[in-house]
């Protein structure tokens, strides 16, 4: 049973969502009806996936997956809002949060990107191995020139320098670095990442490599116009 936790202070948002993640069979679900009962609860248990409403009383669920990710917690985050706004799905993912969708959502379509969630952290865990990985079988760590990566603690460090990369950053990286060379489309990244080909996602993964690329000094990311992203280990 995968456990979940789904936060919504409108009481029959929250009994939908409840009752049709229930009806999957394989997701065990509890509820909390504001900010704060969420955050109390995500800090005391253990969930495979989280699901917030963007406004509620307390914190709201970017606040939320801040704190979350401030304490290492970094169970999958799907964020619902009311609303239709870019800027604001761009806040959500770049506070930590994994996916961020409208209410208007299909509900299908919610179900198949949480279950997206679960499957992906669960093989990602999988790939990290222990705290003391076998070198044989583990990456471990690799070096491309000013660019040093630590796979098994999720650090990177430009110049000595570490930098702090949200967690959909380091995979959309460890992901380009995995198919060196390779030009992988954006559809291609979407469709890994958030498990449904949506073309309203583009915008989303090309602000997120962006932001990748400014932290690693415009270096090592390139663009393959009217292709894709690859990444290129020359430092230049």
């Amino acid at each position: 049973m995968k456990k979940m936790l789904i936060a919504d202070d409108d009481r029959g948002i929250l009994t939908l969502l409840s009752f049709n993640f229930r009806q999957e069979k394989d997701f065990e679900v509890t509820t909390a009806n504001d900010g704060q009962e969420a955050l109390d609860m995500a800090l005391k248990n253990p969930y495979d996936l989280i699901l917030l409403d963007l406004m509620m009383p307390s914190y709201d669920g970017i606040e939320i997956t801040k704190k979350l990710r401030k304490k290492g917690i970094y169970t999958p985050i799907l964020i619902l809002t009311a609303r239709e706004d870019d800027q604001m799905k761009l806040k959500g993912l770049e506070s930590g949060s994994d996916d961020y969708l409208d209410k208007t959502t299909p509900m299908k379509e919610i179900i198949a990107r949480a279950k997206g969630l679960i499957r992906r952290h669960q093989q990602y865990d999988q790939q990290s191995g222990s705290d003391m990985p076998d070198e044989k079988t583990s990456k471990a760590q690799q070096d491309f020139g000013r660019l040093h990566i630590n796979y098994d603690k999720k650090v990177i460090r430009l110049d000595e320098h570490r930098l702090d990369l949200t967690k959909r950053e380091f995979e959309i990286l460890e992901m380009l670095i995995d198919h060196e060379g390779e030009v992988i489309s954006r559809e291609g990244l979407i469709q890994h990442f958030w498990g449904v080909d949506t073309p309203t996602e583009t915008r989303t993964i090309d602000v997120l490599v962006s932001k990748i690329r400014k932290k690693l000094d415009n270096q090592y990311i390139k663009t393959k116009r009217g292709f894709g992203y690859y990444f290129d280990p020359a430092n230049s």
